[in-house]
């Protein structure tokens, strides 16, 4: 077998692929080596972030799925279709990185809105844990991320949504890194503060304050960052000494002072 070939054997799936933070999990996966499968809502947009990572990568498998994966047997399709696309593909990383973010006030909240955001954030990354979990435990050898946030430690009500699911990840995930202790099997979680991706949707303004404060990263950075922990072993990295800071105030927060904020950020930016 050639290097090339054993370079590129293992598989990595990566979930909400096509763009910001999960196209540069992807992109970096494969220049360490791996093959990947790239999961995202939309099919064509899934195609040309597959087609850009090709090019850069010709020696790698890249494939590509677009499935939305708030429906309630999304996780149990996509583990078929990998199977049934690629029958002997190992997946040896499981990223789940796909995400939805409401900055909205749950009152303000659609029911819609509500079971897309649980399903996408909870209920696919455990059943993709499930699905993939055990193969890695035979082999002895597996990673997965849970992509949490520092959003999971502030309970601001902008984020009501995005914080409770993003802090079920995080405990979610530390319960499984204990559970995987001594299998061979890596499972970590990440913290970010805001990633400059299309989640976010700020002025060229309050984007530059968010990078000179260090409450914002590149998807680049982020994505380099969450690897190198992964394959490590290591969990819980939070980058940014803002971002630091702001972990270490969230205990003794008041909720007199987060209402506060509310009502600036509410009133400054016209949200709902």
């Amino acid at each position: 077998m050639s290097d090339k070939l054993k370079l590129y054997s293992q598989y990595a799936l990566v979930t909400g692929g096509s763009s910001g933070m999960g196209f540069q999990y992807a992109l970096q996966l494969a220049k360490r080596g791996y093959n990947l499968i790239v999961v995202a809502l939309y099919q064509d947009e899934t195609d040309k972030a597959c087609g850009q990572i090709r090019e850069q990568y010709p020696e790698a498998d890249v494939v590509s799925i677009g499935m939305d994966l708030s429906a309630i047997d999304a996780p149990q399709r996509l583990y078929d279709k990998v199977f049934a696309l690629r029958p002997d593909a190992q997946v040896e990383v499981l990223i789940n990185n796909a995400g939805l973010l409401h900055a909205r006030h749950f009152r303000n909240l659609e029911a819609e809105q509500l079971t897309r955001i649980i399903m996408v954030h909870n209920h696919t990354m455990i059943q993709l844990c499930r699905l993939f979990l055990p193969a890695m435990l035979e082999r002895h050898k597996g990673y997965i991320l849970n992509v949490s946030s520092l959003a999971a430690f502030l309970p601001f009500s902008l984020l009501s949504t995005y914080a409770s699911t993003k802090a079920f990840t995080r405990v979610f995930t530390k319960c499984l890194r204990t559970e995987c202790k001594r299998t061979g099997v890596k499972v970590g979680t990440v913290y970010f503060g805001a990633v400059d991706t299309n989640l976010y949707h700020l002025t060229k303004v309050q984007k530059r304050w968010a990078y000179g404060l260090g409450v914002m990263i590149s998807a680049e950075r982020a994505a380099r960052v969450a690897l190198r922990m992964m394959f490590r072993g290591s969990s819980g990295r939070m980058p940014g000494l803002v971002n630091k800071l702001a972990w270490l105030a969230a205990p003794i927060l008041r909720p007199s002072l987060i209402a506060a904020i509310d009502r600036w950020a509410t009133k400054k930016w016209n949200l709902k």
